[in-house]
């Protein structure tokens, strides 16, 4: 068994099991359209560590966009204006980074390495537009939970990371190549994770789960029916 991805389970276990936190399933991939994605979570979050939380106060009134990613930015540059990788900020950034003996760009170390991380995703674009944009659970036919715990964990095949503010708007958490990809193709619907939750937010959600009718719902719980992270719980219901 992977150890850290064990870890970050038992993690999440404590924590709920010491009612700090209440939250629902944290493996559970909710799908939503991408485009509703345009904010960034604050830097804290990590998208394995923080799994299942939920956090009152401010951090969730973002004004970093997805723009401000060298990443983000590079990728868009490249496929929706064409732009070679070699003029691109992500690979003259790599570069220098490289010339300093350090490592950047998903672990390039060496030149080799930042040709090979540019082939990946070239693979990654063509994919998408192709196939789609597929979770992990259906490129390896496994839960993700399953996957979290197996011995092949790797935190870097992870499905793109969201947290979720007091008025159920996303913000982007982790996964910048594919979002970027899925903004470049128009893509209307795409799998993401909640890895952290607003207090306010959540409380909206408890309050769908334990209601036994739409009528018994606050005027903010009805407005939140069609959210995608209620949506199973709105179907379990049958509201």
């Amino acid at each position: 068994m992977n150890h850290r991805g064990f870890y970050y389970y038992l993690n999440y276990l404590y924590k709920q099991s010491h009612g700090s936190y209440r939250t629902a399933e944290p493996f559970t991939i909710v799908n939503t359209d991408p485009q509703r994605i345009r904010y960034r979570a604050p830097r804290d979050i990590d998208r394995w560590k923080h799994v299942g939380e939920v956090r009152d106060g401010n951090w969730d009134y973002s004004s970093r966009t997805l723009e401000d990613s060298v990443k983000y930015r590079s990728v868009v540059d490249r496929f929706e204006n064409g732009t070679p990788w070699k003029e691109t900020d992500i690979y003259q950034e790599t570069l220098e980074r490289l010339e300093n003996g350090e490592t950047h760009w998903n672990g390039c170390r060496t030149v080799d390495d930042l040709e090979r991380r540019i082939d990946h995703v070239e693979r990654l674009y063509e994919t998408i537009r192709k196939s789609g944009f597929k979770s992990q659970s259906e490129l390896h036919s496994e839960s993700v939970k399953s996957i979290v715990l197996s011995g092949a964990f790797d935190r870097s095949k992870t499905d793109v990371a969201v947290a979720v503010g007091r008025d159920g708007e996303f913000l982007f958490v982790d996964g910048n190549h594919r979002l970027a990809i899925a903004h470049v193709l128009g893509l209307e619907d795409m799998p993401v994770r909640v890895v952290v939750r607003h207090a306010r937010w959540q409380n909206i959600r408890e309050e769908i789960t334990s209601a036994d009718s739409k009528d018994e719902l606050s005027d903010d719980a009805v407005r939140s029916l069609s959210h995608p992270d209620v949506r199973s719980v709105v179907d379990q219901n049958e509201f």
